[in-house]
């Protein structure tokens, strides 16, 4: 009966170091996943604040590139107003010159038939 009883001790030992030797693996198991699951955490927040960075970064060359638009849009209108002014202007200078110059060409026949005449 003593010999059944060392025998139950050395098979619940058995059991309890396979049992321990269970929860170790696990442990490290787990272990190793949290270990893996932090710095995948810590890589990505990494890349968050670097990807945040580039869409502040990426914000404001738009809000440059839009204002540039803008400004270009604004200088074009400009040039665009001026040329038409200039147009117009040289426009009736030459519809001016054009009129003086039919008038000369009136006033040379006058004379010229004043002058056969006399």
């Amino acid at each position: 009966s003593i010999d059944k009883m060392i025998q139950t001790l050395k098979e619940e030992n058995d059991a309890d170091i396979a049992k321990r030797d269970q929860c170790k693996d696990e442990y490290q198991k787990i272990e190793s996943t949290v270990k893996d699951v932090n710095w995948k955490i810590e890589k990505n927040e990494a890349k968050i604040e670097k990807l945040t960075k580039l869409i502040e970064l990426r914000t404001q060359q738009l809000a440059e590139t839009v204002a540039s638009i803008e400004e270009v849009d604004l200088h074009m209108k400009t040039i665009t107003e001026e040329r038409t002014a200039e147009n117009a202007a040289f426009l009736k200078a030459k519809m001016e010159d054009q009129q003086a110059i039919d008038l000369l060409m009136e006033a040379r026949k006058a004379f010229t038939a004043f002058y056969a005449k006399n």
